[in-house]
C-alpha cells in the first residue's frame, strides 16, 4: 500500500462558473469534501500542480492527509476527478472523506503479471482480463493495485475472482465465478475484408462517480 500523501487545501466562499473559472487561472482547482461524518460539504482550492502530480499516478486508491483552512486534517480519498475534454486539466475534484474502522468501497486497478509464462499466449491465444474490480475494504487497508497472475494459463483457462488471493480486510464485491483473466483462441480475419470504424468522439474524463457530483454541476451555473 501507497503512503498517505499530504495536501493543503485552501478556503473559497464563492462558487458558480465565472468563480470556479478565476480560480483555475490562479493556479487552483475547486473541490468539496464530503463524508458520513461531514455533516455540511466542505468547499475549498487545491493546487493545480499538486492535484495533476496526483493524477498522474494511480489516484483511485491513494490516502490522502488534507489539511484544511482551520489547520485540522482530515483523511480523504479522491472519489470523482473531472478533466477538460481537450486540453486534460482538472476541473473540480471530489474528496470522500475516510473514517478509520469505517469499510468504505474503492475501485482498484487489476495488474496482470506473468505473460511471458503464459504458454496459452506463446501459442498465439489472446489475453482478455478486467482492468479494475470494485473492494470492500478499511481505509488503511486499501491495496495498490490486484495482481493477477497469468502465466499458468493456457488456451481456454481463465482465473475467476474466487481464485484471487487478497490481502487481509480486503473483499471484491462480484461474483466468485466471475471471469478476471482468460486466455482465448486469436480470432482469424483472413477473409474478412476490414471495416472502417468512426473515431470515438471525444469525452469528458469522469471517474470514480461521488456523491457531490450534482453540486459540482451546480457551481458552474
Amino acid at each position: 500500500m501507497a503512503d498517505v500523501v499530504a495536501l493543503a487545501m485552501e478556503s473559497r466562499t464563492k462558487t458558480g462558473k465565472a468563480e470556479n473559472g478565476r480560480i483555475r487561472r490562479s493556479g487552483f482547482v475547486p473541490c468539496v469534501i464530503y463524508g458520513p461524518e461531514i455533516k455540511e460539504n466542505i468547499k475549498g482550492k487545491v493546487n493545480m500542480r499538486e492535484v495533476e502530480k496526483i493524477l498522474a499516478g494511480r489516484w483511485e486508491t491513494l490516502r490522502l492527509n488534507v489539511k484544511l483552512p482551520d489547520g485540522s486534517e482530515e483523511l480523504c480519498l479522491i472519489r470523482e476527478a473531472q478533466r477538460h475534454p481537450i486540453t486534460d486539466m482538472p476541473l473540480h475534484i471530489d474528496f470522500l472523506h475516510l473514517v478509520r474502522g469505517r469499510k468504505i468501497t474503492v475501485k482498484v486497478p487489476v495488474e496482470v503479471v506473468g505473460r511471458e509464462n503464459s504458454q496459452g499466449i506463446k501459442d498465439g491465444g489472446v489475453l482478455e482480463f478486467t482492468h479494475e474490480l470494485e473492494v470492500e475494504t478499511l481505509p488503511m487497508s486499501i491495496p495498490d493495485v490486484i495482481t493477477v497472475d497469468v502465466s499458468a494459463l493456457n488456451v481456454g483457462d481463465a482465473i475467476h475472482v474466487q481464485d484471487i488471493k487478497l490481502p487481509e480486510n480486503v473483499s471484491i464485491l462480484a461474483d466468485p465465478e466471475e471471469v478476471v483473466a482468460n486466455v482465448v483462441t486469436s480470432r482469424g480475419v483472413e477473409d474478412a475484408e476490414p471495416e472502417e470504424e468512426a473515431p470515438a468522439a471525444a469525452d469528458v474524463e469522469v471517474v470514480a462517480k461521488g456523491k457531490a457530483a450534482k453540486e459540482s454541476e451546480e457551481e458552474e451555473k
